[in-house]
């Protein structure tokens, strides 16, 4: 009974921070309407905070699952995210372009970025000379399989098999296998 009147609440004060990002989305465009609304909305604090971003990213997102929770200062760049039910997302975290299975855990300051190319070498746009931000742009989905545990402070820029552990700190370039242990910069198998 309390959940439910708390989702009520938090559809409630989701509602100013959804018409925002309607408005800024036809004035702006979706990328920079997502960036801007999730700035703003992360820092709703508590439990209420929860399940407005439950309520927001619900209707934001490509896709949110049942019981999802969204922590304090917790950022989403790309609309085309999805998660699954039951993903936990601790405080601090970045998520880009993402596929996040059921029952996923991000722990704290945890980056999940867009893939690895978000940017080209100096030599992609067949210019030399040129800087990072000339650089042609790809944004590719990592996807995170079922029942992965992220560690705090990961980077994660490669896909996650289900069931994986990545431990805190590690920088993930290369897919992890489902049920795998890595940890390390760039992440490795652990023993």
């Amino acid at each position: 009974m309390m959940k439910t009147a708390a989702r009520a609440i938090g559809w409630g004060l989701a509602l100013p921070y959804r018409c925002c990002y309607a408005l800024g989305k036809a004035a702006l465009g979706e990328q920079r309407a997502i960036t801007g609304a999730s700035e703003r909305i992360a820092k709703v604090p508590g439990l209420l905070g929860v399940y407005c971003r439950q309520a927001f990213y619900s209707r934001v997102l490509d896709g949110v699952g049942q019981d999802v929770y969204f922590g304090f200062m917790s950022l989403f760049s790309k609309p085309g995210a999805r998660l699954g039910d039951r993903v936990y997302i601790g405080r601090f975290c970045t998520v880009g372009l993402a596929d996040i299975g059921d029952d996923v855990m991000l722990a704290d300051g945890v980056q999940i970025l867009s893939g690895r190319h978000q940017h080209g070498s100096p030599g992609d746009s067949g210019e030399s000379g040129g800087t990072m931000r000339d650089q042609p742009q790809q944004f590719d989905k990592v996807t995170i399989g079922a029942g992965a545990w992220i560690g705090a402070g990961a980077i994660v820029m490669a896909d996650v098999g289900a069931g994986a552990v990545v431990a805190a700190g590690a920088v993930v370039v290369k897919p992890v296998e489902a049920g795998a242990r890595v940890g390390g910069v760039p992440a490795r198998g652990l023993g």
